[in-house]
């Protein structure tokens, strides 16, 4: 018996490449997002060499909160967040998020002018889970799992692939 269908963005994402204009397709992290229909966990580990990369959305740095689409967006509700930008609102337009229709295991997010970002999911099937609580955001996806959380200010994040892990510690 298989449980209910996901929405088309539920996953968990690893980024293959991003891009801003004028320049090619490069990865300087390790970057995870895990989305579940209403919430997300994103971390984000610069690989070494790469640390002043001048690309957006590619530093070290773990961030989490609730996610939505409504009124033709896709809105990411940050909550938390180790740069500290917070309480504050991502937005997309719908139109800019969605899964290739060469290979369904692709989600671009393009953002015109700005950047665009193809990442590959990396568990397309399995349970779901999100725990929630004023200072945690815990999701799963199949066998990926993540958390960002704040211990007195300071907010750290961990997401498990299998044996492997990524992590932002805290201050």
């Amino acid at each position: 018996m298989s449980g209910p269908a996901r929405s088309w963005f539920v996953g968990a994402w690893r980024r293959r490449s991003i891009v801003v204009p004028g320049g090619d397709p490069t990865e300087p992290c390790e970057a995870w997002w895990i989305q579940t229909e209403h919430a997300f966990v994103d971390v984000r580990v610069t690989l070494p060499g790469h640390e002043h990369n001048g690309l957006p959305y590619s530093s070290t740095r773990a961030f989490a909160g609730m996610f939505e689409i409504a009124d033709g967006e896709a809105r990411w509700h940050v909550e938390l967040d180790s740069e500290g930008l917070v309480p504050r609102t991502d937005r997309a337009a719908a139109s800019g998020l969605f899964v290739s229709r060469d290979d369904p295991l692709l989600m671009i997010e393009d953002a015109p002018g700005r950047f665009r970002e193809e990442w590959v999911q990396c568990a397309p099937l399995g349970e779901v889970e999100l725990v929630r609580a004023g200072n945690v955001v815990a999701v799963r996806v199949g066998d990926v799992s993540g958390v960002v959380l704040s211990v007195d200010g300071a907010v750290s994040g961990r997401v498990w692939h299998g044996a492997q892990s990524i992590g932002v510690d805290r201050d």
